[in-house]
């Protein structure tokens, strides 16, 4: 591991504090089952991360709450990409155990295909009170597309995802965390009231809300002090 491997982390979180923090904590899940790549999170994990949320007196909000202004002391807001099928086998489930909600962002072009949720399953997810937005069409690195692709990925699965609910659909995680000022820009033209980054692009505006990734490797201390804004 090389120095500046090894301090990285340290100067995200500070370039990170320097563009401010939404006021509550974000956390981006992906998925979670026994196997899988860093991004997919063990179930015994999983549990024990929303047991710590509960023992701490930790409610869960959702975005639609930031962008109304209400009241989000002691919360967290928990986000899930991708619409992968364990959203509905897996998480769904440990969640409503214990009163909890979350956001789901769907990529509208993988629904159906092996592993990810049926349009079925994304409306059992919003029939269940969960929060459902757009991670774009085709999860496309939107900062190496033209304008009009990125146009194209934000308004089309906007579209659908709302022609599926038959609701509005106004949150967004933009595909790697990555956005710029002009795919903010696109975002709120394409009608999105809230988006979440991540460390490198994440701040406090609603269009570029800072959130952190769960991983496989996330200890439960390391969670604790990320749960709690640390």
């Amino acid at each position: 591991m090389t120095l500046f491997s090894r301090s990285l982390p340290a100067l995200l979180l500070c370039l990170a504090c320097a563009r401010g923090r939404p006021p509550v904590p974000i956390l981006n899940y992906h998925s979670v089952g026994p196997g899988g790549d860093e991004f997919t999170v063990a179930p015994g994990d999983f549990e024990r991360q929303l047991d710590f949320l509960v023992s701490a007196g930790l409610r869960t909000v959702s975005l639609d709450d930031l962008v109304q202004r209400r009241d989000v002391s002691r919360a967290v807001v928990l986000t899930f990409d991708d619409g992968t099928e364990d959203a509905l086998t897996r998480v769904l489930p440990a969640l409503r155990q214990r009163g909890m909600r979350a956001t789901f962002f769907v990529i509208t072009g993988l629904v159906g295909k092996p592993g990810y949720l049926s349009w079925d399953g994304v409306r059992a997810l919003a029939a269940a009170g969960m929060e459902i937005g757009s991670h774009s069409v085709d999860h496309a690195h939107l900062a190496d597309e033209s304008d009009e692709r990125v146009r194209e990925e934000l308004t089309a699965s906007k579209r659908e995802l709302e022609s599926q609910l038959h609701a509005p659909v106004e949150v967004l995680a933009y595909p790697y965390n990555s956005v710029r000022k002009r795919i903010e820009r696109a975002a709120a033209e394409a009608g999105y009231r809230a988006a979440v980054a991540g460390a490198v692009h994440g701040g406090k505006g609603l269009l570029n809300l800072y959130r952190v990734t769960i991983r496989r490797s996330t200890g439960l201390d390391e969670f604790r002090r990320l749960a709690l804004g640390g």
